[in-house]
Parts: structure tokens; C-alpha cells; sequence
């Protein structure tokens, strides 16, 4: 368990460990989300599963001095996106007896393609979003994360 620690993330100057459980923290949203049991915008409950991980996102990016503190974080975006596109196309299949229902934009946009490409077409709209969500939140962060840095370099100067 330690290497896992000890390791970097390529690309970044986290650990193999700290990024897998910044993106594991955010997976049972999605989940319980996809599977009907908490609905989006079903109350509390979703909203802390929805909300909680990235305000641990936000406080390590504050927090933890990093020498790449930008990569870090779209790095974090990006296994996020990319867990976020594998349960979703597992939820895909196996969801729909537990009410699982891929948004409807991803079948309006699937209707413009030749029924061959439908399911693809669907499918890839949905990867996409997902994608986009975890890529543009890890941006957001990253910027977080360089403002605090750039911060705390300044007060370390000042001091």
C-alpha cells in the first residue's frame, strides 16, 4: 500500500494514491445517481455526494504545495472523466433494471445518425459529457490550485 503513496501519477506531483481516491471519492454519486437509488437533485443526500468530493478537491488544491499544481489537477479531471464515462456506459446496460435512464439529449442527438450509428452515436454523446465534466472541473481546480500557490509564495516572501 505504501508504493501506491510513494509513486507519482504521471504527469503530475501527486501520488498514485492521492489521485485514485480524489477520483474514487467522487464515483458513488455517480453510481447511485445512474442506478436511481439517490436521484440527481433529489435532496441532501445527493447534493453532499455531489458536492463533498470537490470540496476535498478544492482544500488539497489549497492546501498541498506542489511544483505542478495545474497538471495535477487536470490530471485528476481526467481519470475523473474517464471513471465517469466507464460507469456510465456499465450503468448503460446493467442500470436499466435498476431505472437507470442515459439522459435524453444523448437520444436526441443519436435521432440526427443513421440507425446503425444510433447506439454509437448515444453512447459517445454520453462519454463526451462525462468527459467534459471531469476535464473542466479538474481545470477549475487546477486554477485553484495555482492562485493558492501563487499565494502562499507571496506570503512566504512577504514574511
Amino acid at each position: 500500500m505504501s508504493t501506491v503513496f510513494a509513486r507519482r501519477f504521471p504527469a503530475t506531483d501527486m501520488s498514485v494514491g492521492l489521485v485514485l481516491i480524489l477520483v474514487a471519492i467522487g464515483a458513488p454519486r455517480t453510481v447511485l445517481a445512474d442506478l436511481g437509488i439517490v436521484p440527481p437533485n433529489s435532496g441532501a443526500v445527493y447534493f453532499v455526494l455531489a458536492l463533498a468530493p470537490f470540496i476535498v478537491w478544492l482544500a488539497v488544491a489549497v492546501v498541498r504545495r506542489s511544483r505542478r499544481p495545474f497538471a495535477d489537477f487536470v490530471m485528476v479531471g481526467v481519470v475523473y472523466g474517464l471513471t465517469l464515462v466507464g460507469i456510465h456506459q456499465v450503468t448503460w446496460g446493467v442500470g436499466r433494471s435498476w431505472g437507470y435512464r442515459p439522459p435524453a439529449a444523448a437520444f436526441e442527438f443519436a435521432a440526427r445518425f443513421d440507425p446503425g450509428w444510433y447506439d454509437i452515436a448515444a453512447r459517445g454523446y454520453t462519454c463526451g459529457i462525462a468527459m467534459m465534466i471531469g476535464v473542466g472541473t479538474g481545470l477549475v481546480v487546477a486554477v485553484v490550485a495555482v492562485l493558492a500557490g501563487w499565494v502562499r509564495g507571496r506570503t512566504n516572501r512577504s514574511a
